[in-house]
Formats: structure tokens, C-alpha cells, sequence
């Protein structure tokens, strides 16, 4: 048996060495995003457009989008109750509601009841 907390190693020393040198590229670029990312100068200056054009930094940045987020949309009863009940229906409802006062109006007119004088929408 190992004594408690020591390491059981197995890796080989090249494959050691492969991961010490990726650990280290991850510092380096982890350094050079956080300096681009608060210079505040990035887009003024004479170099490009203020974007960090690296290709895994530009996949990251595509990963953390909103756009993700949709892939991963599952239609459910939830789901669809919320979209219901927070987009169709408040639709729905206020077409109903404005087409109510719009015929309530309407015949009000027809029938005399408010004056051409008292309209709001008139053409003088």
C-alpha cells in the first residue's frame, strides 16, 4: 500500500510532460484573454476591430451564446402552457378586448349616440 496522499502515477514521463506543456499553453492563453478582454484601448487601437481572434476562444464565446440555449429546448406541457399562457394568449386577449370596443363604438355611432362633433377620429 502508498502512504496517504501520495499520488499513483499512470502516465508515462512523455505523457507528463504533454500535460504540463498544455497546462502551461492554457495559462498563457488564459492570461493573454484576461489582458484583450480589460484593455480598454482593444478597439481603438491600430491592430484590428477589438475582437480576440483565436479559434477556441471564438468557439467558446459561441458556446456561452443565447443560441445554445435553443438546442437544448425540449417541447413540453410546461412549455407549452408558458408560451400560452405569456404570448398567445395576451395576444388574443387584447385583439378580443380592442375588437369589443371597437364595435361598441361603432354602433354607438350608427345609432346616434355620439355626435360627429364628439369623435375623436374625424377629418376636420
Amino acid at each position: 500500500m502508498l502512504p496517504k496522499g501520495t499520488p499513483i502515477v499512470t502516465q508515462s514521463d512523455r505523457e507528463i510532460r504533454l500535460i504540463q506543456e498544455k497546462a502551461r499553453q492554457r495559462q498563457a492563453m488564459r492570461e493573454y484573454v484576461i489582458k484583450e478582454r480589460s484593455n480598454p484601448f482593444r478597439i481603438a487601437a491600430a491592430h484590428g476591430t477589438g475582437f480576440i481572434e483565436d479559434p477556441a476562444y471564438i468557439r467558446y464565446e459561441a458556446s456561452l451564446s443565447f443560441v445554445s440555449e435553443v438546442n437544448h429546448f425540449r417541447p413540453t406541457l410546461k412549455a407549452t402552457g408558458l408560451f400560452m399562457a405569456f404570448i398567445v394568449l395576451p395576444i388574443v386577449g387584447i385583439g378580443l378586448l380592442s375588437e369589443h370596443y371597437r364595435n361598441e363604438f361603432e354602433q354607438k355611432c350608427r345609432r346616434g349616440e355620439i355626435s360627429y362633433a364628439k369623435r375623436n377620429n374625424k377629418f376636420s
